[in-house]
């Protein structure tokens, strides 16, 4: 049985409020620095110009850990009711939605997954995004 500890990493805001950046740190508070490794400099750290590209990082670098063990998918529909007077196009929907939403995940207190040894990958697709026409939707 596998008794190395999972790395559990973060993303931090940092930079300016005219030019916010954010930085991935392992439990450890060292920085990756964008070439494999890790530095306990937050100065050498690499700069990612959206959460969302951090975020992305993140999972890419919790990945390199698990790709060895099979995947199952789920699904858990995130439903948005939008009240406007007049249509949207869905592409003006999308992008909305891509910034202002933020899934955020507790892994320094709950884990990377539900049970030892698991990772789990956690993802809105809002390219995805379909009107439903259905009454009561509500």
């Amino acid at each position: 049985m596998d008794e190395r500890q999972p790395i559990i990493l973060s993303v931090h805001q940092t930079g300016t409020p005219q030019f916010p950046r954010w930085t991935v740190s392992d439990q450890y508070l060292r920085y990756y620095d964008g070439k494999g490794g890790w530095t306990e400099d937050e100065a050498k750290a690499v700069r990612f110009a959206s959460s969302n590209e951090a975020c992305h990082e993140v999972q890419r670098l919790l990945l390199l850990d698990y790709t060895q063990l099979p995947v199952k998918r789920y699904v858990a529909p995130v439903y948005l009711d939008l009240y406007c007077g007049h249509e949207i196009p869905e592409i003006e929907i999308r992008k909305w939605l891509h910034r202002v939403a933020k899934l955020i995940l507790d892994s320094p207190t709950h884990g990377n997954g539900p049970v030892r040894n698991s990772l789990g990958l956690v993802t809105i697709r809002w390219s995805e995004l379909e009107e439903l026409h259905e009454e009561g939707s509500v």
